[in-house]
């Protein structure tokens, strides 16, 4: 089977480090770490202006390169790779981070298992608004993606993109967040870890 992997929130650790950045700057008071996402940035106080120049800065930082990895991600990477499966990393993050992406990949030990990495080319943010998340035209750029690939399957966290995939027919192992609550979808399965991955793939 082709797969396609996310990055953020999938393979990486990325939400939680962030929003406790966020909170810091800006003196927002979080929930439980459960319950940490990215809906708290819209549904915070602090001015969208405000919210857009601090993801450009932290994005422009070595942020991504300090992210951790889900604990039981490399294990059925590899196993998944062993079993003949093509895994191919795809990232909403803009090609200027390459570098930083696969240098994390590399160090992290995740690299060798991909086929190919991803990044959108277009950049992160809604073109108009330097550091608005681009959240739709993530969706477009991922769905052709997978289609030029011929991507069997979709590892994802973001509500919008993997509706958009499972409407395009592909398959999408939905990773539970705070932030993707109540999409029901035939082509969606959700799951909790990625030793629940491994389950549903059968290896």
């Amino acid at each position: 089977m082709k797969l396609g992997i996310d990055l953020d929130d999938v393979t990486a650790i990325c939400a939680v480090p962030y929003l406790r950045k966020f909170a810091e700057r800006f003196g927002v008071e979080l929930p439980d770490e459960s319950e940490i996402g990215w809906h708290l940035v819209d549904q915070s106080r602090v001015k969208p202006a405000l919210r857009d120049a601090f993801r450009l800065e932290l994005y422009d930082s070595p942020f991504f390169g300090e992210l951790e990895v889900y604990p039981e991600c490399p294990a059925v990477l590899e196993r998944l790779v062993e079993a003949g499966h093509e895994l191919y990393f795809v990232t909403a993050r803009a090609e200027k981070r390459r570098v930083i992406t696969e240098t994390w990949l590399r160090e992290k030990g995740l690299l060798r298992y991909a086929k190919g990495v991803h990044l959108k080319p277009r950049g992160d943010f809604v073109p108009p608004v330097h550091g608005r998340y681009d959240e739709r035209g993530s969706a477009i750029y991922k769905w052709r993606v997978a289609t030029d690939l011929g991507l069997e399957a979709f590892c994802e966290d973001d509500l919008t993109i993997a509706r958009t995939l499972a409407d395009g027919g592909i398959r999408v192992f939905l990773f539970e967040r705070a932030w993707n609550r109540g999409l029901e979808h035939p082509n969606v399965t959700r799951i909790s870890t990625w030793d629940q991955l491994a389950r549903e793939i059968g290896v």
